[in-house]
């Protein structure tokens, strides 16, 4: 008869809400813990134009360039590594 009276009282409704304002809470992350590839697609931007090559990046993307250099930046050093390795 207790359990019944514990589960109609108002105050369990209240706790219970309030532990899952703190999970929610929780689970929302800073800016810079959701990564790079965490972005809204909102369509294409166009970031540069080379040689009749126009390289484009998603809209919610912020840095588009620095992605791209730092693509190009990553696969040059492997290249180099690798060639070092072959050659060497």
């Amino acid at each position: 008869m207790a359990d019944n009276n514990l589960l109609d009282s108002p105050e369990t409704d209240k706790s219970l809400s309030t532990e899952k304002d703190k999970v929610n809470s929780n689970d929302e992350k800073p800016f810079f813990a959701k990564g790079i590839f965490s972005y809204k697609d909102k369509g294409t931007q166009s970031v540069i134009t080379i040689f009749g090559y126009e390289l484009t990046a998603p809209a919610g993307l912020k840095n588009p360039g620095v992605v791209y250099l730092s693509f190009i930046f990553v696969n040059l050093l492997i290249f180099l590594i690798l060639k070092s390795f072959i050659s060497g």
